[in-house]
């Protein structure tokens, strides 16, 4: 018998893996805040996130118990403003619980308010803070981003904060970043009506990074002090078979690896984290995780997260994972690319070329502001990458340079020239070409561009790529200085628009003085540094050299200019990341010494003794001696150098930086040639083959 359906036939319900049907079960988007809410207490968060003002008192303490009972409801027993201090990619967290006082009864009673939700306070002068707060004088506050949604993880609901001083100073590194969030929205718009455009309310950046790191054995990760203490190895020769035979680039993962990031994913999954690639890395035991693109200020709370979610389950996988930018020598180290972009809240993508001659035109406008944005202050993006970590890897054959330019390719860049010279604004449009491969495959679809990975700032057909970003780095910061560096060149151009200059002149001219900037070569060449030199683009070959620029007048005048740094506030930030170099520094010197006077030496001369104790003589034996005796040597300069390290911020981190490090790299190299010599048995440390190769 045949079955006639009246209307369509009902589809097939699927069902969902686990995994999925979870997807952003904890997590409190827009989506489910709708469905827990009221229309008209919803409609006051909406105007609150939108314009700063508070919401109404009792629509607030509606808004916190709704939100207090679905976070019980995923068996929340408390809450926790979630910021994020200027020490790296460690968020700060105040454990709260959801218990309050009844005080006409005295009874405990199940509670969170309004004013709970939004901010709580706590003490700033123990953080590091640039002298911004001190003993007693240590006020400081967390405020609730409404515009990134809160979480839960484990028993707690988290609340994405800023946290600032009591006199208004940015204490953290979403602050700064969401105040170059708002200069760049503003000045972006004023570009856009100098441009036609009326309808477009609103200007967002938005990025998607990419995590990479390194899975190692924790019983080995437990072994090494120099691990534990400072995230990289001091020692250690190169393993016996590294990434010369590329065999782990997108190769498949080892299943114990295989295992911990499925469970990763998945629980970035459940928190709305959208991971949706991961892959072997360039280096053994090294691997990469990314998402879909967000909101920079929520990209950089997920990236954070997914940094804690890794380091968790590590844990419970016996596994430890390092985000240090060099971990092991001789080996690719660790980045953390971020791929940036501008959009309208009209669904304008203003880094597409676009088909019409209008698009055209407001792209081209756009290569220009960030054009000038690059050439200008290029020195504060080379700033904001860097770090103790970075140095090691920042043009180094294996990551961009430390000369920050932009990188358009061949006929992007070849039509930007041409516009600067007096040709048309249009003509760059979507181009791309086919690739024809075999009758059954069907023709490649390729960008018209190509992949340029030694740049620090390439084009990638509608975004752009800050490459230069260091695996343990948080990437708030970074973004926050492109920001502010492009709302600079937004404003640059619309400034001499509302003066009287033509808007095409405008264009022309911010390209042609920016084009010093535009190499689209070989980064890793000495044709970058031939074209610095030429061109006079800043070569900040250190950190200490970069930090410096923080300070520099004109950098103080754009902070001041756009609302995100008082010069107050900018010199603090320049002293804490001075402090936290040279700290860097100091703490692997203190672990050299402690790992060398322990064990490497009193294993080396042990194997000595062994050896005198043969009564043989050989080449090797006396190579031996002398290492030993060179070892020595470089421990007691070492010693030396460490205990001559000054005071004051900038001094520790030029001191650190000349001194040193050059003691340091003068006793690594004897110590690395002695693991090869000594009896492995009495080698006191688990070696780089065991590291990178022994977690399968």
């Amino acid at each position: 018998m045949s079955i006639h359906w009246t209307h369509d036939p009902p589809k097939q319900v699927v069902a969902l893996p686990d995994a999925l049907a979870k997807i952003s079960s904890k997590v409190l988007d827009d989506v489910t805040l709708r469905r827990l809410v009221d229309p008209d207490v919803y409609g006051a968060f909406e105007q609150c996130r939108r314009s700063g003002e508070p919401m109404p008192k009792a629509q607030a303490n509606a808004l916190a118990t709704s939100i207090r009972e679905w976070a019980q409801a995923n068996n929340c027993i408390g809450y926790s403003h979630w910021f994020s201090p200027m020490r790296g990619p460690v968020h700060g967290e105040k454990l709260e619980t959801f218990m309050a006082l009844d005080f006409k009864s005295g009874r405990l009673m199940v509670n969170l308010t309004g004013a709970e939700l939004f901010q709580t306070e706590t003490d700033g002068s123990s953080f590091p803070n640039g002298g911004l707060r001190e003993t007693h004088q240590a006020a400081a506050y967390m405020g609730w981003d409404t515009a990134s949604p809160p979480f839960i993880y484990g028993q707690t609901l988290y609340i994405p904060s800023v946290f600032i001083a009591w006199s208004g100073d940015a204490l953290d590194q979403k602050t700064p970043l969401l105040k170059a969030n708002d200069a760049l929205d503003k000045h972006a718009l004023r570009l856009l009506r100098h441009l036609g455009d009326s309808e477009s309310q609103a200007v967002v950046s938005n990025v998607g990074w990419e995590q990479e790191f390194f899975v190692i054995d924790r019983e080995h990760y437990l072994s090494r002090p120099d691990l534990v203490a400072t995230g990289r190895t001091l020692f250690g020769q190169s393993p016996l078979r590294g990434q010369q035979q590329s065999l782990n680039y997108f190769a498949k993962m080892p299943i114990r690896v295989r295992r911990y990031l499925d469970a990763a994913r998945e629980r970035m999954w459940e928190l709305g984290i959208s991971i949706d690639c991961a892959h072997n890395e360039v280096a053994p035991a090294q691997h990469e995780i990314s998402p879909i693109f967000s909101l920079t200020n929520l990209a950089a709370d997920t990236n954070v997260l997914a940094m804690e979610v890794l380091r968790d389950l590590a844990f419970e996988h016996d596994l430890a994972v390092l985000f240090h930018e060099k971990p092991f020598a001789g080996i690719n180290g660790t980045g953390k690319h971020n791929n940036w972009g501008l959009n309208t809240d009209t669904g304008h993508n203003l880094f597409v070329p676009g088909e019409t001659a209008a698009e055209n035109r407001r792209f081209v406008a756009f290569v220009a502001a960030l054009a000038h944005a690059v050439h200008k202050h290029g020195d504060l993006l080379r700033a904001s990458v860097s770090s103790s970590g970075n140095d090691h890897r920042l043009g180094a054959q294996e990551a961009p340079p430390a000369i920050i330019t932009l990188a358009l390719g061949k006929s992007l860049e070849e039509h930007m020239r041409a516009v600067a010279r007096g040709g048309a604004l249009e003509g760059y449009g979507m181009q791309t070409k086919h690739l024809p491969v075999a009758k059954n495959v069907p023709d490649i679809k390729a960008s018209l561009e190509d992949r340029n990975r030694t740049a620090p700032f390439p084009f990638c057909g509608n975004r752009f790529e800050f490459r230069a970003v260091g695996g343990n780095q948080h990437i708030a910061f970074p973004l926050a200085m492109v920001n502010a560096a492009m709302a600079a060149g937004l404003k640059h151009m619309s400034d001499r628009i509302d003066a009287g200059d033509a808007v095409d002149t405008v264009i022309r001219e911010t390209i042609a003085q920016s084009e010093g900037v535009l190499f689209s070569g070989n980064g890793y060449s000495d044709a970058l540094l031939a074209h610095a030199k030429q061109h006079g683009v800043a070569h900040l070959a250190t950190s200490p050299e970069a930090y410096a620029q923080l300070t520099a007048d004109k950098n103080i005048a754009l902070f001041g200019e756009l609302g995100i740094f008082s010069e107050r506030e900018a010199h603090a930030r320049r002293a804490v990341l001075e402090e936290g170099f040279a700290t860097d520094i100091a703490i692997e010197a203190r672990t050299m010494l402690r790992m060398l006077r322990t064990a490497i030496l009193p294993a080396a001369m042990e194997d000595l003794r062994r050896d005198a104790d043969t009564g043989l003589s050989s080449k090797l034996l006396d190579e031996k001696r002398a290492e030993v005796q060179t070892l020595l040597g470089a421990t007691e300069a070492l010693a030396s150098t460490l205990d001559a390290m000054p005071d004051g911020a900038s001094e520790a981190a030029n001191y650190a930086q000349r001194m040193l490090r050059p003691a340091m790299v003068a006793a690594r190299a004897p110590a690395d040639r002695l693991e090869g010599m000594v009896d492995e048995q009495l080698w006191p440390y688990p070696t780089y083959n065991d590291l990178v190769h022994d977690h399968h």
